[in-house]
């Protein structure tokens, strides 16, 4: 169990990572090609897939058998494939699926803070208030009111560094309080002196 926990840690930790260098790319680079970023985008999503089909046969027999790295890794390289391949099609889509990433962190965020209540941190609010805004970001790129892409892609390049930062702290955060909650949990009680 505390295996999975600290893969799925991991896990979100290069997430957010992955996120917050494709804002700043966005941010910094925001009439870039739609091609060369369909190109980076199709490139990490076969390597990603691959990465996660070697890391299936890495595991104990036991273990692969509540595991889809397999399954998810063939998926993502289909992808990356189908994208290096028909760039056309995954431009058309950037602004929807970017704007449904934001969404999907900042419902992470909201069952995060769910979770801190849960665990007894008192400033659960915070993970709120984080989600309330990725979920205004999320709900900008995806209605697109504005006409010129150079300022979307700059407001999606925000959002995706922002989405990318609060996961990462919020990941860490909660790891590091579940450790503690876990230590606690199994630590026989101490006799009093």
């Amino acid at each position: 169990m505390k295996d999975l926990l600290k893969d799925l840690k991991w896990n979100a930790i290069i997430g957010s990572l992955v996120m917050i260098v494709t804002g700043i790319i966005l941010i910094i680079f925001p009439g870039v090609s739609m091609t060369v970023l369909a190109s980076i985008v199709g490139v990490g999503a076969i390597a990603a897939g691959l990465f996660s089909i070697i890391r299936f046969f890495t595991y104990e027999l036991s273990e692969s058998f509540y595991r889809n790295d397999f399954l998810i890794g063939i998926v993502i390289m289909t992808i990356g494939i189908v994208i290096l391949f028909r760039p056309q099609v995954f431009i058309s889509i950037i602004p929807f699926v970017l704007g449904i990433v934001i969404m999907f962190s900042s419902f992470s965020k909201l069952q995060d803070g769910i979770t801190a209540k849960r665990l007894g941190y008192p400033n659960h609010m915070l993970y709120i208030i984080l989600a309330l805004i990725d979920c205004v970001f999320g709900l900008i790129v995806l209605f697109n009111p504005f006409d010129f892409a150079t300022i979307l892609f700059v407001i999606i390049g925000v959002g995706l560094v922002y989405s990318g930062a609060s996961d990462l702290y919020v990941t860490i955060y909660l790891s590091k309080k579940f450790n503690e909650y876990y230590k606690a949990l199994n630590e026989p009680n101490k006799p009093e002196n």
